[in-house]
Order: C-alpha cells, then structure tokens, then sequence
C-alpha cells in the first residue's frame, strides 16, 4: 500500500518510520527467546529485512563539525560490529563504507544538511533518534532515495537520523545509533527489558544483550513479508 506509514515513537529511545506491504507469507512466529521484532501494522504484523546472503553497507553523513562527526563515526563502526556479531551466519555481511555512492544506509545528524533529498520521505524525528524507510510506488520494496546534489537516484534505502543536540559524549551516542542500528536490520518493535538494547526506554546499554542476538537471528531465519 504505497503511501501508507506507521511510526512508533518512545522518548529518550528512538522511532522506527516505516511504510509497507505483505507480500510473502512468514513462518509462524514463537516468540522465545527474544522477544517480538516485527513491524506493527495495519492488518498482519510485516517482517522486514535484508537478504541474508548479500551485504549490507553503512555511511556516516560528514556534518562539517569534525568532533560530532567523529562521534557518528566511532558509534556506526563499534554498532556495525557488534550487530555483525550477534547475527552471526544468519544475516547478510555489514559493512561501514567511506564513499557514499556505496551505501544502502545513510546515518546522519538531524541538524546538518542531508546528502539526500527527503522531501519524498522525510524523518520525523520526534523521539531522540529515527529509521526511517518508505514503500516503492509498486509497494513491493523500499523507494531508493534521490541525491541532493542532482536528483539522481541512489542505493540508499533507509535513512537513521540521531538528533544533533544528543551529540553531549561517546557513549550517548554509541547507544542511539546502535539502537537505530538494530530497527535498520529489521527488528521492528521495542523490546519489553529495560536491559537490552531495543528496550523502548532511556537505555543502559551500547550493545546488543543475549536476548537482542537471539531475536536478530531469529529474525534472519523468517521469511520477510518486506524487502528492501
């Protein structure tokens, strides 16, 4: 259903911004361990995510500031790795890439010029951090985003936007982007435990806990109903 979106917003954690449609039918879901990762929606739960056999490349969005770029920076490759680790051979490989024509995800901050044109599905960043995605006009996948700079279209498909005034220290940044990270793979609710990652709270933590891994991978042995 092209057009249609659903946002999930926590404060002091993050939202997840998506748009999409069922296309495939999904093995049926057991709920332990872990907890629930697929996307609410109207009408059957949506899971989405990348396919497992291919790659999967992150790029941090330069701001002008080199120290809060440094922080983007330092959060994306510790996120990227942990991320790697708890899917383990389940899920695609994650690479954080330097040339922005080589990304499939552009993390950046809310305050600093964008290298893509959002109007066409723009962040809504009402929480401290947002992923944000929107269907193709067949809605059978995710809409590329255009470049700023000329309007060509490129393999961005999602978009993970940190609130600039959250750029106050390492670890508060660590903790968003991993989060952010996290709903960019496909895990599409909050966990119910203030001790993982994906708790929908303030967080406590900067990586990925036992039941975090166990979802991720779970998630990356069910059949999408979306992808990108």
């Amino acid at each position: 259903m092209a057009g249609w979106r659903v946002a999930v917003v926590v404060p002091f954690a993050a939202c997840i911004v998506a748009s999409c449609d069922s296309t495939v039918a999904t093995e049926p879901l057991d709920l332990e361990p872990g907890y629930d990762f697929t996307l609410e929606a109207v009408g059957p739960a949506v899971v989405y995510r990348w396919p497992s056999s291919g790659e999967v490349r992150f790029y941090a969005a330069p701001s002008g500031d080199r120290a809060r770029d440094r922080l983007l920076e330092g959060a994306l490759e510790h996120a990227v790795l942990d991320w790697a680790d708890a899917m383990g051979p389940e899920g695609p490989r994650l690479r954080v890439t330097r040339r922005r024509e080589e990304a499939d995800v552009v993390v950046q901050w809310s305050d600093a010029p964008s290298p893509l044109e959002l109007s066409g599905c723009p962040p809504r960043v009402t929480g401290r951090a947002a992923t944000t995605f929107c269907p193709n006009p067949g809605g059978d996948g995710l809409r590329p985003y255009p470049w700023a700079s000329d309007g060509a279209e490129s393999g961005v498909r999602m978009v993970v936007t940190i609130l600039g005034e959250e750029a106050t220290g390492e670890t508060r940044v660590r903790q968003l982007v991993a989060h952010e990270l996290g709903h960019a793979l496909g895990i599409g609710r909050h966990s119910p435990d203030p001790g993982d990652l994906m708790w929908g709270g303030p967080l406590q933590t900067v990586r990925p806990s036992a039941a975090d891994r166990a979802t991720v991978r779970r998630l990356y042995r069910t059949a999408p109903t979306l992808r990108p």
